[in-house]
């Protein structure tokens, strides 16, 4: 009942943050009095919001104060909230917004140099990625092959007398094909295992990164570098772990098929049921 319970309160406080996020209004109004009160309204949830360390809540709560009023200090602390939780592509068209409604701001370059920094770190993010993308369907097209089976000829032995002719003496019997294919498809397993133990390894790496990189960023301009830092660490960790995921499953996929391919000795049968319907079985020497 206990793990029960902390499981229920674990799920209520992931999901909360969607739901309070999900309150902004679909239609705005058109008083500009009416969208100035709600935009100053939101803008007030987005500070609360990240001042407790909820980033979700509050990049919702000032993405809805946009809504209401385009302001550039609005659209910075936006930019600078995806930043920090790694949404590259939110924070690069935020700060981008920022820099047209402040066009005189005196971080202008400031803000341009790091989107440039940003749009270099998406690209090569994304370069990544395919490229994890890419070798997980290779490992997955690549099927171990088995080990052929080459049956001994038969073995005749001669034996000459006055009035017996020669007479062949039975084959050497040879193991079944469907025993290489189950070897290899447990070897198969345990590479797998291997790439889901190495994926698990490198998430939690990633994951604590994230966790350094967010305390830094809350202890002030002076660590904001090192929150950066850990930040772009842990990117390629989570990606890499995602990438080990992917071929651990195809391989698990390669090695079922290969343990359960079928051989000489398997029977592939149907039946009728007598409550109705029809049973598909399978059955084999293993």
């Amino acid at each position: 009942m206990t793990i029960r319970f902390a499981l229920a309160a674990t799920i209520v406080a992931l999901t909360a943050g969607t739901v309070r996020a999900e309150d902004c209004p679909s239609e705005i109004p058109e008083d500009s009095g009416v969208r100035r009160v709600q935009a100053k309204k939101w803008f007030s949830k987005g500070q609360t919001a990240s001042e407790g360390g909820d980033d979700i809540v509050a990049l919702k709560a000032y993405q809805c104060s946009l809504r209401y009023v385009s302001h550039g200090f609005t659209a910075y602390n936006i930019a600078q909230i995806a930043e920090r939780i790694g949404d590259l592509e939110v924070a690069i068209a935020s700060y981008s917004q920022y820099l047209l409604l402040v066009p005189d701001a005196k971080d202008g370059q400031e803000v341009t140099d790091k989107l440039t920094a940003l749009k270099e770190r998406l690209a090569r993010a994304k370069q990544k990625e395919r490229e994890i993308v890419a070798a997980s369907s290779a490992s997955a097209r690549e099927t171990p092959p088995a080990n052929p089976v080459v049956p001994n000829p038969p073995v005749a032995r001669e034996r000459e007398n006055d009035e017996r002719a020669t007479q062949p003496v039975e084959s050497v019997s040879e193991k079944p094909a469907g025993t290489n294919y189950r070897r290899a498809g447990w070897i198969v397993y345990g590479g797998a295992g291997v790439a889901l133990v190495g994926g698990l390894i490198t998430n939690l790496l990633s994951r604590s990164k994230m966790s350094t990189c967010r305390s830094k960023w809350n202890n002030g301009a002076g660590s904001i570098s090192e929150a950066e830092a850990a930040c772009s660490d842990a990117k390629p960790l989570a990606y890499i772990s995602y990438g080990m995921f992917g071929v651990g499953a195809a391989a698990v996929a390669v090695g079922t098929v290969l343990v359960l391919r079928p051989t000489e000795s398997s029977e592939v049968g149907m039946h009728l049921l007598p409550e109705g319907g029809l049973a598909l079985g399978w059955s084999g020497r293993y």
